[in-house]
């Protein structure tokens, strides 16, 4: 409960980050891979704690796509890779999922559902 809740303030600053830097997306290359990384072990920690994974492995997905974005802005010039796009989904995305794993829960099999 307590990675997702990190991993939703996360996404969130990751889309306030990329919609207010100047230029829009231009958000700084540490920042980003640090944001990764943490998002990637946030989304480990996810899938190990609850009972529905799904949330936690598009987190893990997304966390990778902002690593790999990360290190090809690293490698090449960062003006030549479109990245506020990328970014912000990925950003509203991980919030998204994250919230969901939080507020969701499957009901058990031993719980008859009273009517």
């Amino acid at each position: 409960m307590i990675a997702n809740g990190l991993t939703v303030l996360i996404g969130l600053g990751l889309a306030y980050g990329a919609i207010f830097s100047t230029p829009s997306g231009n958000l700084n290359n540490i920042l980003l891979a640090i944001a990764s990384a943490l998002i990637i072990g946030c989304a480990i920690v996810g899938r190990l704690i609850n009972r529905v994974s799904w949330q936690s492995s598009t987190n893990l997905v997304l966390g990778a796509i902002l690593a790999l974005l990360a290190a090809a802005r690293a490698t090449f010039e960062p003006t030549s890779v479109p990245s506020f796009w990328v970014i912000l989904l990925a950003g509203i995305a991980v919030a998204i999922m994250a919230l969901w794993a939080i507020l969701y829960r499957e009901a058990s099999s031993s719980e008859s559902p009273t009517v």
